[in-house]
């Protein structure tokens, strides 16, 4: 049995999605000879460079010729990338080279400036001139500013870190992804070619490399994994499943998993995507792997573990979900309202699944699991991290951690301790099953991985950091003769105290995310964070006594919150800011999810101002629109531009009023007069 795990473009440039190692490590820990790869920075690499260029601006002239700009500035933008056509081409790779780690004295280059070419972003940078720090910052630029040529130019879809992701995201059925993942100029012209060499060396590496007791066979059974976590990663996982299929033939065994899946296909009905892979593996995939491997050893399909497939009749089958499933409820509905005659195509239904459905003899799938993901972590093996790029998209130190440096990604623990804040996707497994990570074999894995790549940064992916858990790892780390450096996503909750916080800082911990929402008594209250205002204060000191950064997430257009409230919970983060208590923030419009608590108690009747609006779709289920929702858009150009200013401009003192159009509230909250009452001012 060969596997090979693949993580299809676009996601982030300067370090690897960790969902793909942590399959191949299981894989290869029962035995497959399993590799991992990341065709999102492939590709990235493949489009930015000399070749890669000189394609794009050749297939540019041919689909700009006669057409007709929106404005003159877009014409005149046009023209000038199309001048610089040679200076892009002949300084790519040492740009991209730069942003990998390539040749350091290069900075001095950019910040000379001379014959280099300058697009809309990248000149915003330079501006009057820059210094040879802020090279990467107009490096990134570069790289921006082509994607968006590109986009302009050949590809509505493209993007530096997503394709597609507006076909993708709830889409009502199958076929306009297969159509992008079929007609998308980048992944036809760059990533299907790229496809059939990886595809190709794989079949090449069977014929080379027989088993110990047969020789190879061109038949030999080969697992393709494609791991989606976001909805930009969908149009490459259906070309990589085809291209798959079209160079391994029918013994090939494609499935499809991730946070995509999932997330938005939990409600699948359109049985399309069985066209592109056998099988959809939903949550964290150990168990529902396991079961797979167990068919294609020839166990029964009716004992897979959390998976879906086509049956002979062309029928969605879920199978070995638990018996609460939403989605099996929602079906199980449905089939009751169906004719007679019996279940139409596409409806789901579900077998038992062995030992895990409580049928004797079976293996016991969520045993495996719970097993998996307590101890199974990548130790990122024949990853080349020199490929990937330092990114700088922000000025504000604490937002650059996310893409300036290449973290190894790990988890403390699958799952969130918390699990009750309304928007949160509390119904699925990812959030509801919290079990926590075994260190033995986290740090195992992590010391494997930073002596071969000499990398010594962790950046936790955790949904919440658990306390407990980051001060034993922190303590463990202390030990090391070379510690890690290490930062993650927390609740900011009062375990978070002075001494914790001393304590994780002295031991290599430097920095946190984590959700504030709304930043008002009322606010937080009914999101259900589960701490007051002052709570959260105090929290916020601690985390700054100790020197650690700290970013925040912010919610706006709540159900139920008011424009006042808003405008309250914006004040209070520009005080934070300018108290120094947050470092960076992030702004999101309310999102109203199929798998949140907030629907799951609609559903129980007990939100009825909540008006949701049933999407008609037989693929993806998601996001969810609402009665009302489009009354908070008014704040979203204003709330994007204050925080700009608070906090990437240095300017926290500008107070909220200056952006606000007429019609909006101004504050009212004496944000000050709660840091007092916490005890902070």
């Amino acid at each position: 049995m060969r596997a090979i795990c693949i993580q299809p473009p676009l996601v982030q440039l300067n370090a690897p999605y960790p969902a793909a190692w942590y399959l191949d490590a299981w894989l290869r820990s029962r035995g497959v000879d399993s590799r991992a790869v990341d065709h999102s920075i492939g590709l990235a690499r493949r489009v930015f460079s000399r070749e890669g260029l000189a394609t794009v601006f050749g297939a540019a002239r041919k689909s700009l010729l006669g057409r007709k700009h929106p404005d003159e500035e877009t014409a005149r933008r046009v023209r000038a990338y199309l001048d610089d056509e040679a200076a892009y081409i002949a300084t790519i790779d040492s740009i991209a080279g730069f942003l990998s780690g390539e040749d350091p004295a290069y900075a001095y280059r950019i910040a000379a400036g001379s014959g280099l070419p300058a697009g809309m972003r990248a000149e915003a940078v330079f501006g009057d001139g820059i210094g040879p720090d802020d090279a990467r910052a107009f490096a990134t630029a570069t790289i921006n500013d082509l994607s968006d040529f590109i986009t302009y130019a050949l590809d509505p879809g493209f993007g530096a870190v997503r394709y597609a992701e507006r076909i993708a995201r709830s889409a009502a059925s199958f076929a306009p992804i297969r159509e992008a993942a079929r007609d998308g100029w980048t992944i036809g012209t760059f990533y299907r070619p790229m496809l059939r060499e990886e595809f190709g060396r794989f079949a090449a590496d069977a014929r080379e490399k027989p088993g110990r007791d047969e020789p190879a066979r061109d038949t030999e059974p080969a697992l393709v994994l494609v791991s989606v976590p976001f909805p930009g990663c969908l149009t490459g996982a259906v070309a990589a499943a085809e291209e798959a299929r079209a160079a391994l033939g029918p013994s090939a065994v494609i499935v499809a998993g991730g946070g995509y899946v999932s997330t938005e296909l939990r409600f699948l009905e359109d049985p399309a995507v069985f066209d592109s892979f056998d099988y959809l593996a939903y949550d964290a995939g150990f168990g529902a792997l396991a079961s797979i491997l167990d068919v294609m050893r020839g166990s029964p399909r009716s004992s897979l573990f959390r998976v879906r497939y086509r049956d002979g009749a062309g029928r969605a089958i879920a199978s070995g979900f638990p018996p609460d499933e939403p989605c099996l409820l929602a079906a199980a509905a449905a089939q009751s309202r169906a004719p007679a005659s019996g279940p139409a195509l596409g409806t789901v239904s579900a077998p038992a699944s062995g030992a895990a459905n409580g049928e004797p003899g079976g293996p016991d799938y969520a045993v495996l699991e719970r097993d998996a993901i307590a101890r199974v972590h990548p130790d990122y093996s024949g990853l080349d991290f020199s490929r990937y790029l330092r990114v700088v998209d922000s000025p504000n130190p604490m937002h650059r951690l996310w893409n300036d440096t290449p973290w190894l990604k790990y988890r403390l623990a699958y799952g969130c301790y918390w699990k009750r804040c309304a928007f949160c996707d509390t119904q699925l497994d990812y959030i509801k099953r919290f079990m926590a990570s075994d260190l033995d074999s986290l740090l195992g894995a992590a010391s494997a991985a930073a002596e071969r790549t000499g990398l010594y940064g962790i950046h936790f992916v955790d949904e919440a950091m658990p306390v407990n858990l980051a001060r034993a790892f922190a303590g463990r780390n202390a030990e090391r003769e070379r510690p890690f450096t290490f930062w993650g996503n927390v609740r900011f909750d009062k375990a978070w105290t002075d001494e914790a916080c001393a304590f994780m800082a002295e031991r290599g911990l430097v920095a946190v995310s984590g959700g504030i929402e709304i930043a008002t008594r009322e606010g937080l209250a009914i999101v259900d964070k589960g701490f007051s205002v002052s709570d959260l204060v105090r929290t916020l000191a601690a985390f700054k006594r100790a020197g650690i950064l700290v970013h925040a997430y912010l919610i706006y257009g709540f159900p139920g919150q008011s424009d006042q409230d808003i405008a309250d919970s914006a004040e209070m983060a520009r005080v934070l800011l300018a108290e120094g208590l947050v470092d960076s923030a992030f702004w999101h419009k309310f999102v109203l999810t199929r798998h949140s608590a907030m629907y799951a108690s609609w559903e129980r009747g007990e939100r009825p101002s909540l008006e949701p609006i049933a999407p008609r779709t037989s693929f993806a289920l998601g996001d969810l629109s609402f009665r009302g929702e489009e009354r908070s858009e008014r704040w979203t150009a204003p709330l994007d531009a204050a925080l700009s200013a608070w906090a990437d401009e240095g300017e926290p003192e500008r107070p909220l009023s200056g952006f606000l159009p007429k019609g909006l509230p101004r504050p009212r909250l004496d944000a000050r007069a709660a840091l007092k009452e916490a005890g902070i001012l």
